[in-house]
């Protein structure tokens, strides 16, 4: 378990290092800041002294070193957009991303194995069938189409809910996410449904499942007892990328929802070639993405014996 450990740490900070370094050079090489920072009415005179204030005119590997030397040290700069430290705007916006993004994992878990589980006891059947059809076309929708439907529906027209913002108060955070996190989750749910019904189909047919009903289990036990924890393993190793999926589907839902999280704060960025606040997103995104790798791993070595003694 303590080599395992050491080789996710020592690869993860390796994927940091390369993050960073592609988005930063990348950012510079494709995109000019100056027009963000002086304006897009400025004169050349001081788009030049703005560059010059920056040391946007030093080559890109001065640049780099600079910046790098700074991230080190926990500095990862300062917004030219907002004019705000970026740790700062991270930390404002992060908590509400958050928020989305475990009340996704949530929701797309539990109607995704609730209804996969469902299609493959009912295998054959009109339910079975309906299940998989749905989750074909969650699957196709993208989350801007499924967003702008959910929330036309179910905010504008019935009015059951807020049509976007993030409300006051920790319990009316929790309503004005409902839409927003539901919209998160259809994807990976219709996901979970066809990964839990093809697992369960292949554990029903297994021969400690035929023993377990020649003993006389029926029903719901021989599939929650003794079908479900198995096929719960190759789910658990798919949630460490769900990660990565919620927060690159956050930019786009988070716009739909005016939600004022990281994803929103990463759209804003990329529109105004806000570099630090692109570069920091995309290294708080990464960690995100290797820290939900990492506790699947784990779980997945509680869950199977086998994994600890690599």
């Amino acid at each position: 378990m303590i080599g395992l450990l050491s080789r996710r740490a020592g690869w993860s900070l390796l994927v940091l290092c390369a993050v960073a370094t592609t988005t930063f050079i990348g950012t510079l090489k494709v995109g000019d800041p100056v027009r963000t920072l002086a304006g897009p009415h400025a004169s050349a005179r001081d788009r030049a002294h703005v560059r010059q204030f920056y040391g946007l005119d030093r080559p890109v590997y001065v640049q780099y070193g600079r910046y790098m030397s700074h991230l080190v040290r926990g500095d990862l700069g300062r917004s030219y957009r907002y004019r705000e430290p970026v740790a700062l705007l991270i930390g404002q916006r992060l908590p509400r991303t958050a928020m989305l993004a475990l009340m996704a994992i949530l929701i797309e878990v539990t109607l995704g194995v609730t209804f996969g589980t469902i299609a493959a006891a009912r295998k054959g059947s009109s339910i079975d069938t309906l299940v998989m059809s749905n989750s074909f076309l969650l699957m196709s929708l993208p989350t801007f189409v499924s967003g702008q439907l959910i929330l036309m529906v179910f905010a504008y027209y019935t009015g059951w809910f807020p049509i976007g913002g993030y409300g006051v108060g920790f319990w009316d955070h929790l309503y004005h996410a409902i839409l927003p996190a539901t919209t998160l989750a259809l994807l990976s749910a219709a996901f979970y449904a066809r990964m839990t019904r093809n697992e369960m189909i292949e554990i029903l047919q297994a021969d400690y499942i035929r023993t377990a009903r020649a003993k006389g289990a029926r029903g719901a036990a021989v599939v929650l007892r003794h079908g479900l924890r198995n096929a719960l393993l190759p789910i658990v190793t798919s949630l460490g990328s769900s990660f990565g999926a919620l927060f690159s589907g956050a930019i786009v839902t988070e716009a739909i929802f005016a939600w004022p999280g990281m994803g929103r704060l990463v759209f804003e960025s990329i529109t105004g070639w806000d570099v630090p606040v692109i570069v920091g997103c995309a290294l708080v995104g990464s960690f995100g993405i290797l820290l939900g790798n990492f506790l699947s791993d784990m779980t997945y070595a509680l869950l199977d014996p086998r994994i600890r003694r690599e």
